[in-house]
């Protein structure tokens, strides 16, 4: 079996009784995964999409890099990550989309969350709150369809699940400041609405 990468690829075992439905919240969560996998491990991308949405793993002959697979079973950090997730082609173009956009605006984003970080250091902001605020801040940009707010009740969602407790009030702020900064610069081409739910 090959991914599309080109690459050997073998299956992690699945379920056969019980699956989940996948939908843009679970992709945009995998996106997460993703984007935190390539920052750690120098592998193709694709490996790492076809890794986290989909359970593949790449045989040691396949691999640029050591060790053999950018993760093992046991160290996915998923409760259940044995059920098989049936994504809509809708789903998968959505992620496919967000992972490309996120890793060619990551330059600007940071630069958004640097500025608006007060009194921070952007080495001292944890990684997974920055790959959370670079997915809100390239769907702002780049994602005509969703809305300001939506983009930052879902990275204040991504935050309840993977960061700190301390993390919802810092990812909001900085959020609401780059929407706003943003919308004065003339860069956010969609209505700014940034009344969400509180944390």
């Amino acid at each position: 079996m090959k991914s599309s990468a080109g690459l050997a690829i073998e299956a992690f075992p699945l379920r056969t009784r019980q699956s989940v439905e996948g939908n843009r919240r679970l992709a945009r969560e995998k996106v997460l995964q993703v984007l935190a996998a390539y920052d750690i491990a120098a592998v193709h991308r694709e490996l790492h999409f076809e890794h986290v949405f989909y359970r593949i793993f790449a045989d040691e002959e396949s691999l640029p890099v050591q060790p053999t697979r950018i993760l093992r079973p046991d160290e996915i950090a998923e409760l259940e990550s044995d059920i098989p997730i049936h994504w809509r082609q809708s789903d998968t173009a959505y992620a496919y989309h967000l992972l490309d956009e996120a890793l060619q605006l990551r330059a600007l984003c940071d630069e958004q969350i640097e500025r608006h970080a007060l009194n921070w250091e952007f080495d001292r902001i944890a990684h997974l709150d920055r790959q959370i605020m670079r997915i809100a801040i390239t769907e702002m940009l780049r994602f005509d369809d969703i809305p300001v707010k939506v983009s930052i009740n879902e990275a204040l969602e991504l935050a309840k699940r993977y960061s700190t407790d301390k993390s919802n009030a810092f990812i909001n702020g900085i959020l609401d400041a780059t929407a706003r900064d943003l919308a004065a610069s003339g860069t956010l081409t969609k209505p700014l609405d940034t009344h969400h739910a509180p944390s």
